[in-house]
């Protein structure tokens, strides 16, 4: 026993991030969370409708949200999540088979985004590469979402991967770079084409490895057969849905605006924290590069991010997930950076994701036992107050998956040995052991209080009978997503109806989301309220209306 003990107390777990370490991490932190839940508010609700859109309706050409064109996204991440929910719809829910496109594509964006940085710097920093971006907290939830911009960014990753390539293969490179700003076109539209478009085309200005005649060639095939791959797509929407299509385009020429400083900043201060650790470790790869700043591995990377930055600061919005391009670069400067990482630097950050993420660990874990037991008793209050009526159930397989995350963090964080990735690979594992955690242990309490579901069926059981016609007031695109996909409610949106229509062409129904003088106002209008509900502690309330005859 005594020399089991000394064994174990002596072991140290080798960190060499080998392939098979970086899939299996890889895995570990994307399947949690893909499946055991609902489409949740906002974007995976809005993905989930335009894939229930295309298996239930048919609107593959152009994306369609509640019977309307969706404007904003391309098709392609669709048509892939919606091969993933119909191959899986005899196991699995629609919304979660689907959600594996961005699985899919998050691994497709690890191996393109390793494969560029060996082509830049070597295979330690590629492997870096992988782990920095892996461990970047913007992906945390996005990544589990059904969401087009994961497609994007394994559509820019392939790109860089094309731009570091085409030194020495100039003609495979083209191809690539052509399917990586094609591909992003088709998921986003313009502005995603943009950023691997416009850093292609820049990098000659930057560094002298690509002013050379072969490079030509290489944005010769790129630009030639990436256009193909949006003309084809572009020419069979024009042909078999013209209407939706002018919609797409007119939408997507205007889909950029001016730059403006306070923007920056504002996608700065949000880069400060979905770009961590990554941004303190390229700043410290430039200053190691210093001398050598004109480099390939330095230009290439800072014209990305400063061309990315730009076209992310002109999309209206200013939502979080634009800026998630913007991680790739910042990951191939920080995986420069990690193998010359001075060792107080290092074991700093290694100690803090340790401390760190084993503290929210232990939260976690402290949170479920108290809704199994009770105790402590306080705790359990707050969690049953924050959602009445969820009563916690305990799930043999969840427990089981979290007891072999938080086993395994004890060994990487603790018994692990000293090597210059050790730091990097902590703080991956620490990402991919709260995600599991929370996706196993509090996921049915989240979802109680996320899902649509039981609103919608209510809503679903109050309709008069044979109501064909509702029209809806104040729907947000997740809400009208959440009525189409869980109840096959799709609503006209009084929102869209052209000025001077007739009144007695209006339905006789109305959803509406409630404000305050709603029921005065339409009790005047000549509509009786049937049926009111709302998702526990959500203050978004949902009421039904029937015209008076």
């Amino acid at each position: 026993m005594n020399s089991f003990i000394h064994r174990l107390l002596a072991f140290r777990l080798a960190l060499h991030p080998t392939p098979a370490l970086l899939l299996a991490l890889s895995l570990a932190f994307i399947l949690p969370g893909l499946f055991g839940h609902d489409p949740w508010k906002t974007e995976d609700a809005v993905g989930t409708g335009i894939v229930h859109q295309m298996l239930n309706h048919g609107e593959w050409l152009v994306p369609h949200l509640a019977g309307e064109p969706f404007l904003e996204d391309g098709p392609l991440y669709y048509w892939v999540a919606a091969g993933f929910a119909w191959i899986g719809s005899p196991l699995f829910e629609p919304h979660s088979s689907a959600r594996l496109a961005s699985g899919a594509m998050m691994l497709l964006a690890l191996a393109f985004i390793r494969l560029a940085a060996r082509e830049f710097y070597g295979r330690p920093e590629g492997d870096a590469t992988a782990l920095v971006l892996l461990g970047s907290l913007g992906l945390l939830v996005h990544a589990h979402e059904n969401l087009a911009e994961i497609g994007v960014l394994a559509s820019f990753a392939l790109a860089l991967f094309a731009m570091g390539l085409a030194r020495r293969r100039h003609v495979l490179a083209g191809v690539l770079l052509a399917i990586g700003w094609g591909t992003a076109f088709l998921c986003k539209g313009l502005s995603a084409a943009l950023i691997p478009g416009l850093t292609a085309v820049l990098l000659p200005l930057t560094c002298r490895d690509w002013r050379v005649r072969r490079y030509g060639a290489t944005l010769a095939i790129g630009v030639s057969a990436g256009a193909a791959i949006c003309g084809a797509w572009l020419i069979v929407a024009h042909l078999y849905a013209p209407d939706a299509l002018n919609e797409w385009v007119g939408y997507q020429s205007q889909a950029l605006t001016a730059l403006t400083g306070p923007v920056l900043i504002e996608y700065g201060v949000t880069l400060s924290w979905a770009g961590w650790p990554a941004w303190p470790i390229a700043m410290w790869a430039l200053w190691d590069r210093r001398r050598r700043f004109a480099g390939p591995g330095t230009t290439c990377p800072l014209a990305a991010l400063v061309v990315g930055a730009a076209v992310v600061a002109m999309i209206p919005g200013n939502r979080e997930i634009n800026s998630l391009p913007l991680l790739l670069p910042l990951a191939l400067l920080a995986g420069a950076g990690v193998p010359t990482l001075r060792r107080g630097a290092a074991n700093a950050l290694t100690w803090f994701g340790a401390m760190t993420f084993s503290f929210f660990g232990g939260l976690v874990w402290l949170g479920w036992i108290a809704m199994m037991t009770g105790i402590p008793e306080q705790i359990q209050r707050n969690f049953a107050k924050l959602e009445p009526g969820h009563v916690p159930q305990f799930q043999w397989f969840e427990f089981a998956v979290a007891a072999a995350l938080t086993i395994t963090w004890l060994f990487v964080a603790f018994r692990s040995e000293r090597s210059p990735f050790r730091s990097v690979t902590v703080w991956a594992s620490g990402v991919a052991l709260l995600w599991g955690l929370i996706m196993t242990l509090w996921i049915d309490w989240i979802d109680y209080g996320r899902t649509y579901r039981p609103v919608v069926l209510a809503a679903r059981a109050a309709l008069p009978p044979g109501a064909q016609c509702i029209e809806s007031r104040n729907l947000g695109e997740a809400q009208r997503a959440a009525f189409d996909y869980h109840a096959e409610i799709v609503t006209r949106r009084a929102e869209a109806r052209p000025a001077g229509s007739n009144d007695q062409a209006r339905c006789p129904v109305l959803l509406v989301q409630a404000h305050a003088d709603d029921m005065a106002r339409l009790r005047d209008a000549g509509w009786t309220r049937i049926w009111e509900g709302n998702r526990p502690r959500d203050k978004e309330r949902y009421r039904l209306y029937a015209r008076r005859q």
